[in-house]
């Protein structure tokens, strides 16, 4: 541009043209939330305040009460198979997977340093429309209390991130090790398989904040009108760095509940889940917890205060299923938009009768 062409702004123009851009923000996110079908709306009622069932199961002066102490576990197979036992028998499984409380400890040094860098930033990366309808869809199933994370990619590290995370990306390879030691006494154990794992993601937990309860793949739960397609998630596990934590304090905040219906099948209402006993478990570091993704309802414990609580979260899931999970999404949106449309003609006909 030359310089006789550069015209400045008055504020009132100034003011106007900022209004335009947010107004077409605003357009931009409202078309991506119409996408949202009634079983988007089930889901949101898992934020209901029905009351919440007493707890089962929780930590005690000395920590965590673990099912399995890899401590303990000489054989990785046999491991496994205690594992998924207890899956099988509850929907979760809490273990001490014994990792070094030096890399733990760099881990959590790691993860802080990369907070207040700034580096954390949305789950999914936005570039257009498209992007910002999927980004909507997987926010309203999966992320609604991850406002920031960093994934950790082994593989294709960002340069800036270069020994940065060397503690973190150890122990996501060894999260990735032990998934694919689960996968087969899992198939056969409970018929639940999966054929790919997402890297793991880094969260933050902290400030004077509640979490909503919900499944990672909701497709089973609510009647049949009202259920989301399948998203291929079959197995979620959560790995906690925590080394602050104190047993002592009595306070779980960034810890997790996971709620205790039948691991057989999806529970049959948002407040039948919630009012079931519960797994408590606190963010202690080296705690995992494994639980079935389409079948036990979670929930974050809610934070008070500046501490922040950090873990790495890992999902293993069916790839054909997660591809056709937007795919259906979409269709769905389109029956209702033309049932939508055929009721409205038919109201009209009505009136011109």
């Amino acid at each position: 541009l030359k310089d006789e062409n550069l015209v400045p702004l008055s504020p009132d123009e100034y003011e106007e043209m900022q209004n335009d851009v947010e107004q077409e923000e605003l357009k931009v996110e409202e078309e991506a939330k119409a996408i949202h079908t009634r079983a988007t709306g089930e889901k949101m009622r898992w934020f209901d305040d029905a009351s919440v069932g007493p707890i089962e199961k929780g930590p005690g002066d000395e920590g965590n009460e673990f099912d399995v102490l890899m401590v303990d576990e000489t054989d990785g197979m046999v491991a496994a198979e205690k594992i998924v036992d207890v899956l099988k028998e509850q929907g979760v499984c809490l273990c001490e997977a014994n990792a070094p409380h030096e890399l733990l400890g760099a881990a959590f040094d790691e993860a802080e340093a990369l907070w207040e860098a700034g580096f954390f930033g949305p789950p999914m990366k936005v570039c257009d429309e498209d992007g910002q309808t999927e980004a909507q869809v997987w926010k309203d199933v999966l992320y609604q209390d991850e406002h920031k994370v960093l994934w950790i990619n082994p593989e294709g590290q960002d340069p800036r991130f270069s020994g940065r995370m060397k503690a973190l990306t150890s122990l996501s390879e060894n999260m990735l090790e032990f998934c694919r030691g689960l996968g087969e006494p899992l198939e056969r154990k409970t018929g639940i398989f999966f054929t790919h794992l997402w890297n793991a993601m880094l969260s933050c937990y902290t400030g004077d904040k509640v979490y909503g309860c919900h499944l990672d793949n909701p497709h089973s739960c609510g009647s049949a009108g009202s259920q989301l397609p399948d998203n291929g998630l079959r197995l979620t596990l959560v790995y906690y760095l925590n080394v602050h934590w104190n047993p002592t304090s009595d306070y779980n905040g960034g810890g997790m509940d996971v709620f205790l219906t039948d691991p057989g099948s999806a529970p049959a209402s948002a407040t039948a889940a919630r009012r079931s006993k519960r797994v408590r478990v606190a963010p202690h570091a080296d705690a995992l917890a494994i639980f079935l993704s389409e079948r036990m309802a979670h929930q974050v414990i809610p934070t008070k205060g500046k501490d922040k609580w950090f873990c790495l979260t890992m999902w293993c899931f069916e790839q054909e299923a997660m591809a056709d999970f937007l795919p259906k999404i979409f269709e769905m949106r389109q029956k209702q938009l033309e049932s939508q449309y055929g009721a409205e003609q038919e109201e009209s006909d009505s009136d011109l009768d």
